[in-house]
């Protein structure tokens, strides 16, 4: 089976965070094979560009060349490309090829510094844009192809017309640079607006996000996805890599494109309710981690869910993918966050939202008489249910169990617990709000321990 080819005609970047070496990165993380045309080697790290030398035309183009007689080239994006002669040349060779391309109107560097020339702006509006499949420049680059001021959500989309009226297909513009808590981006189609927004990651200054963000529009156009779904796919993965980041220097952190928690969430999400969701839950889980004891985990493991506002159904429930389970050393969370994935504990969420819309999250933990002695003694509300009087109607344990507890009760306790049957383990189940509440509530029982 022929794997699917993206090429990259870009800048090296020997720091590794952006330009070429960021592509290939990013096309091997989405399963796609990288090719490349180096355009300029620059002298950067993570502080700064020193320099910038550009190859000869006729290398440039001879590196096309051969990669189109070998391979079949599903997209293409250009990245830096410097200056109107490169331009005018990258432009000729996408005609000559049909190629499926993607622009990303590199002028600035993370750093600061210009990595193009003058006239590089008048050449790639006149020549290289009309060819586009999609263009992505970013707020600044938006500036120059446009001249028009970008402040605001409405004014990001005004700058899109202008540029789609230059003859591309479709138009990104990426609004991380704006001054507020969300990173919004705009596409154009010619006749539809979508708003793209990710809560900003604070202290990131995210080296290549620019690069790596075409690159995984790229990789996806090249795998078959429609455009408005390689988009919104690849903000969800970009996301994913800048939250993972590191500093490998003395100067701006890169993208992680190796992290397996790229995979650990769908390519994209329906809707800002499950983004939220996710990250909510990802982000208390990992402070669970951090801190959670080992004889709290069943022997069957630990699992947590979130459901989104007003859930009804599994698949609205945002649990692991698996569970949290004991190693020699600290807990581990085998397997991601996912939507529909934990019969078990969407069960006991939605029997609670039925009572209570507010109560959106739950978490077991394992049952011993210790541990319900702990829960007794910070003044938790308790309830519990005999599995031996569960009806033998088709329906869930747990959401016969919860529903049973909460009705005799006529309230939502802290934790609702069992005392097990045959082949089935006891569990203490603590329930709450949100992730954070639920978890906070673990910290506190952790804090009475004597382990």
């Amino acid at each position: 089976m022929r794997k699917k080819v993206a090429l990259s005609i870009a800048g090296s970047d020997p720091a590794g965070g952006a330009g070429i070496q960021a592509d290939l990165k990013t096309f091997a993380a989405l399963g796609v094979h990288g090719t490349t045309v180096v355009t300029c080697i620059t002298v950067q790290n993570t502080q700064r560009v020193e320099k910038i030398h550009k190859l000869p035309l006729d290398i440039i183009e001879n590196q096309v060349s051969i990669l189109a007689e070998d391979f079949k080239i599903d997209a293409v994006k250009t990245g830096m490309l410097y200056d109107s002669e490169i331009v005018s040349c990258i432009s000729k060779k996408i005609s000559q090829y049909n190629l499926k391309g993607v622009v990303d109107p590199v002028m600035i560097a993370t750093s600061g510094d210009m990595l193009s020339e003058e006239s590089f702006v008048d050449t790639i509006k006149k020549e290289l844009i009309p060819k586009a499949y999609i263009v992505t420049p970013n707020i600044h680059e938006a500036y120059m192809l446009t001249g028009e001021k970008i402040e605001t959500i409405d004014e990001m989309k005004k700058a899109c017309k202008k540029i789609y009226e230059m003859g591309p297909k479709y138009v990104l513009i990426k609004g991380g640079h704006l001054d507020n808590t969300h990173a919004n981006d705009v596409l154009f189609d010619g006749k539809r607006f979508t708003v793209l927004s990710l809560p900003k990651i604070p202290d990131k200054k995210a080296h290549g996000s620019g690069c790596t963000l075409s690159a995984l529009i790229t990789g996806l156009l090249a795998l078959g996805e429609t455009p408005d779904f390689a988009v919104r796919k690849a903000k969800h993965i970009l996301w994913n890599m800048i939250e993972q980041g590191y500093i490998p220097g003395g100067g701006s952190d890169v993208l992680n494109h190796s992290s397996g928690l790229v995979w650990e969430m769908p390519y994209s999400f329906p809707t800002n309710d499950h983004f939220t969701t996710w990250l909510d839950l990802k982000t208390s889980v990992d402070n669970l981690l951090s801190f959670l004891p080992k004889k709290y985990i069943p022997e069957v493991g630990m699992n947590i869910g979130y459901a989104l506002p007003n859930a009804k159904k599994l698949e609205q429930v945002c649990a692991i993918n698996g569970r949290i389970t004991k190693t020699q050393d600290n807990p581990r969370m085998c397997g991601g966050l996912a939507f529909g994935v934990s019969k078990h504990i969407a069960a006991i969420v939605l029997a609670a939202m039925a009572f209570d819309l507010d109560v959106r999250c739950a978490m077991n933990i394992r049952y011993s008489e210790e541990n319900l002695e702990k829960c007794k003694k910070v003044d938790f509300t308790i309830g519990s249910f005999d599995r031996t009087k569960e009806p033998t109607k088709k329906i869930s344990t747990m959401e016969w169990g919860t529903k049973e507890t909460i009705t005799r009760l006529n309230y939502i306790p802290d934790i609702i617990y069992d005392i097990g049957g045959i082949g089935k383990e006891p569990m203490i189940r603590i329930l709450g709000g949100n992730p954070k509440e639920v978890v906070d509530k673990a910290y506190i029982l952790s804090k009475n321990r004597d382990n």
